[in-house]
């Protein structure tokens, strides 16, 4: 680092200093530069310089890119007057080094000291471990029981229908379902599952099954009608996406990447949002319906859900945009949600008209696509911990499909809408001691508060509380 040294006369004209002879300026004695770990309170640097007459020597901030991120003492002490956040960087480059001029003046003259410091990461926390893979899992769920051990058992399921039920402590696994279609005969791919709500406080896994090109759902555990009626038909290469809401119930969603269907009326389910759960009384009508699961409709207007969690007392929804954006919606589960593709992506209108949609949702995160480090190639769903990890406790926690994983503090989801430059950056908090999350598929958090992440290589990572504590699992699949 260059350092900058500048003077400019004062005082008397030359008379100032001791004895009479000629004043001069204070030197620096102190570096051009330092490095503190975020989140750091005191002092970062400590200017220092020297002058030839004896004089007294105040120091000030003069300029600098990031002045506006610090305090000085007039003894020189230098700090940040926000901490700093490595996660999110404030300076004027957002590569967490700060620039800084600072002058030393002797009251007649005065130098001047360009000053670089860099902030450096604390895991705040945070520490991964990997612990195993399995290779073409999909989706991860956790059981409500937890088992002797105090590590609740977590339900691992594969693209060919199988599901495991693993011990979080020790990975040793058991099976808990294999799934098949409505033809026994035929090839299904189970493409994800959640556990929800099946009748009073009983919970089922609910599960979302190919069959060909049709969607299903099958329920394990809600005792009838384990498989459901056609839910849709994704030819088209729409995406579906299942989770829970914070009614514990199951909630599912088609997408409609043409926009041509999302739209359209309840009866195409293309580009919508369904509250799913167990018919009471299937057979007290006069006709028996198509399966024994109510369908509910509560939003319409998604182009490619990828995801949907709960925020305490909201519903979160997670869609993949076509070319500009994604976006997270933060809503109240009820009726009448339009989510606005194909007239909006973003909060960017692409299509007039959209303005009048009824019951239009603005999403609170909108990212821009590309390969940035604040960009998108891909958003999953995510999850809010709440968990004993201070650095992540009550964050909503998300990811792109090539790795970055972002995270913002639930205090945000009663503000307004904000985009990626005020997203935490996380990959350097969650780097494991070996192995890679890469390419994740899906973050979940279990009954007990612990977060889960399936990557896409089939590596299972442990994330612990280094402070001692509760844990974190992240699972890794396939590329």
């Amino acid at each position: 680092m260059a350092l900058a040294l500048a003077s400019c006369g004062g005082g008397d004209g030359g008379n100032g200093g001791s004895g009479g002879s000629t004043n001069t300026a204070p030197a620096f004695s102190s570096a051009a530069g330092a490095s503190v770990a975020e989140n750091a309170t005191a002092v970062v640097y400590q200017a220092t310089a020297t002058d030839a007459q004896g004089d007294t020597i105040t120091f000030t901030i003069s300029g600098g890119a990031d002045a506006s991120a610090f305090t000085i003492t007039p003894g020189g002490a230098l700090s940040f007057t926000t901490p700093p956040n490595y996660d999110l960087p404030t300076d004027a480059d957002g590569n967490n080094v700060y620039q800084v001029t600072i002058q030393a003046s002797d009251g007649k003259a005065s130098s001047t000291l360009a000053v670089s410091i860099t902030v450096t990461n604390d895991r705040e926390g945070i520490r991964v471990t990997r612990v195993g893979q399995f290779e073409g899992a999909v989706d991860i769920a956790s059981v409500e029981t937890p088992r002797l051990d105090g590590h609740p058992n977590l339900l691992v399921a594969f693209a060919n229908g199988t599901i495991l039920q693993m011990a979080g402590a020790d990975g040793s696994m058991a099976p808990y379902a294999n799934v098949t279609g409505l033809n026994p005969t035929s090839t299904v791919t189970l493409l994800g599952m959640t556990r929800a709500r099946a009748i009073g406080s009983r919970m089922a896994t609910y599960i979302l099954v190919r069959e060909g090109t049709q969607v299903r759902v099958v329920c394990v555990g809600c005792l009838v009608s384990p498989i459901s009626g056609y839910l849709a038909d994704v030819a088209d290469g729409s995406s579906v996406a299942i989770g829970t809401g914070p009614d514990g119930a199951a909630y599912i969603a088609v997408g409609d990447v043409a926009g041509t269907r999302a739209q359209g009326g309840s009866a195409d389910r293309h580009g919508k949002l369904y509250r799913y759960s167990l018919h009471p009384d299937p057979y007290g009508g006069a006709s028996v319906p198509e399966d024994l699961y109510l369908k509910e409709l509560i939003g319409l207007g998604l182009r490619e859900p990828v995801g949907i969690g709960a925020i305490p007392e909201r519903l979160v929804v997670s869609d993949r945009g076509d070319t500009m954006f994604d976006e997270i919606s933060i809503i109240f589960a009820k009726t009448e949600n339009n989510f606005g593709w194909p007239y909006f992506e973003g909060t960017y209108e692409r299509a007039a008209g959209g303005a009048g949609l009824w019951g239009l949702v603005t999403p609170h995160v909108v990212i821009p696509r590309g390969s940035g480090q604040r960009q998108s190639r891909g958003i999953i769903g995510g999850a809010f911990y709440t968990g004993p990890i201070a650095g992540i406790r009550n964050h909503y926690v998300f990811a792109d499909k090539d790795g970055r994983i972002w995270s913002f503090p639930g205090s945000k989801i009663a503000g307004p809408s904000f985009d990626a430059t005020s997203l935490e950056l996380r990959n350097e908090d969650f780097r494991p001691d070996q192995g890679k999350i890469d390419h994740p598929v899906s973050i979940k958090v279990d009954n007990l508060g612990d977060l889960y992440i399936l990557d896409s290589d089939g590596e299972l990572f442990r994330v612990e509380n280094a402070d001692g504590g509760g844990s974190i699992i992240i699972i890794s699949p396939s590329p």
